[in-house]
């Protein structure tokens, strides 16, 4: 019988790996008590000694411990520039005419514009390369699916089979004090199978939803869901959890995509960029609208199509202000709610075509931010196209 010995997120096959981490433990606890860490240059000479082999780690846990001190390390020495920079600024500004300041400052700001507009030219291009690894991720694990089916079919196809060995595994439970290191127990989620091309995707991230994606745009993301507790997160997060300003495709937390609501809804910021939602407002120009009627939208469970009905122009109400919320429709309950919803949007519709919608059709809302107005929002109204 196979057996797993995990500390924490740490998983070891043997119990010599096991107990070379808690020895690693023990380690980290002594250095803990007899140095502060967070003083200047402590950090420093711990990766040194480490790094020369004066202390020696043997596991996994050792190795993410020199990780964590080499970006302490790395913090030290910007706030050592950051001081230094300083100090060299202020002492050549005293030197300075009155006249000179006032060039060096211009001169100075000319520089920070520019570095800010390389700073943000950098930051696309991170994204876009993150997305990239995204979907090769998600396009190795359905090669990587074929080939298992091919491989299960050829077994099958064999005379004699051997009787399956079913192994099992046992967990050793440790408890470390004073460490962030607690053991947890996985339950495996009930309902429909996660499509084997998302699969790899959602072990990265449980709030991983599904895919978006219009042809013809650079709109082709993942799209995720926040707890209702904290339905604002990917406002200003990406995939992998990190603070980003152009923050993540998301669906409203309300929206239960498994059963599939009536309408379900999907936020993304107007980046000027281009980024994100940034493409959504070309749809106010008919030809563009024409060209770029399809929606592809799969959830982790389904894959569909949807076709826009209605370019909408609307804003968000102040609490207390009457007005019709378009981002509160999530399910009609009954026809005549359906048909009100309906009324509403063919007014807010901007294109002035007939929107050929009927109770009962699958909505799919993309919500984003447009200036026509304070508060201004730019959505589309697409349905779900029969398979």
């Amino acid at each position: 019988m196979g057996r797993v010995y995990c500390i924490g997120k740490f998983q070891f096959e043997s119990y010599e790996e096991y107990q070379e981490a808690l020895d690693d433990i023990e380690k980290i606890r002594y250095i803990s008590k007899k140095m502060d860490i967070n003083e200047t240059g402590v950090a420093q000479r711990l990766y040194s000694l480490i790094r020369e082999g004066k202390i020696i780690f043997k596991s996994a846990i050792g190795d993410d411990y020199l990780l964590y001190l080499s970006d302490m390390v790395a913090e030290d020495y910007k706030a050592i520039s950051r001081t230094t920079f300083t100090e060299r600024v202020a002492r050549k500004l005293k030197q300075l005419s009155p006249g000179q300041v006032i060039g060096a400052i211009c001169m100075t700001g000319a520089v920070i514009c520019f570095l800010v507009f390389l700073g943000s030219e950098y930051h696309d291009q991170q994204k876009i390369r993150e997305l990239e690894r995204i979907k090769d991720e998600q396009e190795i694990s359905v090669a990587s699916d074929w080939l298992s089916a091919r491989f299960m079919e050829a077994l099958n196809g064999e005379e004699e089979a051997e009787e399956p060995v079913l192994a099992q595994t046992g967990t050793v439970e440790n408890n470390v004090y004073g460490a962030e290191l607690a053991q947890e127990t996985v339950e495996r989620p009930q309902g429909p199978q996660v499509l084997p091309e998302y699969q790899q995707l959602y072990q990265e991230n449980s709030d991983f939803s599904g895919w978006i994606t219009i042809p013809g745009t650079g709109i082709d993301y993942p799209v995720v869901q926040a707890v209702p507790e904290s339905s604002d997160f990917y406002l200003t997060h990406n995939f992998n959890g990190e603070e980003d300003i152009n923050g993540s495709i998301f669906m409203d937390s309300r929206n239960d995509f498994e059963e599939q609501d009536d309408n379900l809804i999907v936020y993304g910021h107007n980046m000027k960029s281009g980024m994100m939602f940034g493409e959504l407002k070309n749809y106010l120009d008919e030809a563009f609208l024409a060209e770029h009627k399809t929606i592809t939208f799969n959830t982790i469970y389904e894959k569909a199509q949807y076709e826009v009905v209605a370019v909408c122009l609307s804003k968000v109400s102040q609490e207390g202000e009457e007005g019709f919320r378009y981002y509160d429709f999530v399910n009609a309950g009954n026809e005549e709610n359906f048909n009100r919803y309906l009324e509403n949007i063919k007014g807010m519709n901007v294109m002035g075509e007939d929107i050929n919608v009927s109770y009962g059709d699958r909505l799919l809302t993309l919500s984003t931010c447009n200036n026509y107005t304070e508060d201004g929002r730019l959505f589309l109204v697409a349905k779900k196209c029969s398979p």
